[in-house]
């Protein structure tokens, strides 16, 4: 999948970015970003008061980014509360399709069919189906909508077999970028303006239980997503700029929620080219992909560039 994990560090000149600081760390699947950031030689606490003795220099407690990503040990309950929490969202996908339908069949019907189920919203379109009518169906959760599924699905209705399947969605976007100490109420307000919500969750460390940086957002129309996509697409937040795309829900399974995809920002500015980037990452992994940018931006009255890379790897 594409969502993009920020792994990024203020790094504040060339020696701190060399290939001698990419640990021999794993970016395949059972890789954990948030357990393993330090192995890739991004500075410590400890390493920047060494390094800030001099007068007027920053100290760790002066960056935006160190205190974005300052995290306290969880508890193993609030791990797996977590865990769950991300679990359970992820699969409350509520909206059923039934196609194939009676083509006088009426939204009463519809209701009788489903009366062992908490219907929300039921709506039959005699228009869009090309043989017999469809139904949109609004279930209270998705539990229920994979129950209804499963009873319903083939089950012959006045001599016709009907299917039942999930609706398919237009309106499911990637945010990243976040905060690593970003919580859940934190996201939930950040995507909350742009429309009625279905389903919104962060995506965290099955080690740690922290946020991996970055989570999803379904809306209940596309056009709350499409607005929700042009506010948020590198909006500051802190120290980090946001990235946000769309997602396809048909490909997207649980076990891929974990990315193989980085996002790295604050590289130094001799990293130029794709290609540099790949001198650097060879020597821990090759990446399939991996592409560089840069956008200038103005902060008081001082030009500088930030430099950011995408580096998947499937090895």
């Amino acid at each position: 999948m594409a969502a993009a994990i920020s792994v990024s560090s203020a790094a504040r000149d060339e020696k701190s970015f060399t290939g001698a600081n990419f640990a021999p760390n794993p970016l395949y699947k059972s890789y954990d970003q948030a357990a393993e950031l330090e192995n890739w030689g991004f500075e410590t606490g400890e390493q920047v008061e060494a390094d800030t003795g001099d007068e007027g220099s920053p100290t760790a407690s002066d960056s935006p980014r160190r205190l974005d990503d300052e995290l306290t040990a969880l508890g193993p309950e609030e791990i797996a509360s977590r865990l769950e929490r991300t679990r359970r969202e992820f699969y409350n996908r509520r909206k059923i399709i039934i196609k194939n339908l009676p083509a006088d069949i009426s939204n009463q019907e519809v209701h009788e069919l489903l009366s062992s189920y908490d219907l929300k919203y039921c709506f039959v379109d005699k228009y869009k189906g090309t043989n017999g009518d469809i139904a949109f169906v609004t279930l209270l959760n998705g539990e229920q909508a994979q129950f209804a599924i499963k009873e319903f699905h083939q089950y012959v209705l006045r001599e016709r077999e009907i299917s039942v399947q999930l609706q398919p969605t237009d309106a499911l976007l990637c945010i990243a970028n976040l905060p690593r100490a970003f919580t859940q109420q934190q996201f939930e307000e950040l995507v909350r303006p742009f429309g009625n919500i279905e389903r919104c969750f962060l995506v965290h460390s099955s080690t740690t239980g922290h946020s991996k940086g970055y989570g999803f957002v379904e809306y209940m129309k596309k056009d709350s997503a499409a607005r929700a996509k042009s506010e948020l697409l590198g909006k500051q937040l802190g120290s980090r700029m946001l990235y946000v795309h769309w997602t396809e829900v048909g490909s997207l399974t649980f076990p891929m929620l974990h990315s193989l995809c980085l996002c790295v920002d604050r590289l130094p500015q001799n990293i130029l080219s794709a290609q540099d980037l790949r001198s650097v990452l060879i020597d821990t992994h090759t990446p399939i992909f991996c592409q560089v940018g840069s956008k200038c931006l103005f902060m008081q009255n001082v030009f500088f560039f930030a430099l950011f890379f995408f580096c998947v790897n499937m090895h």
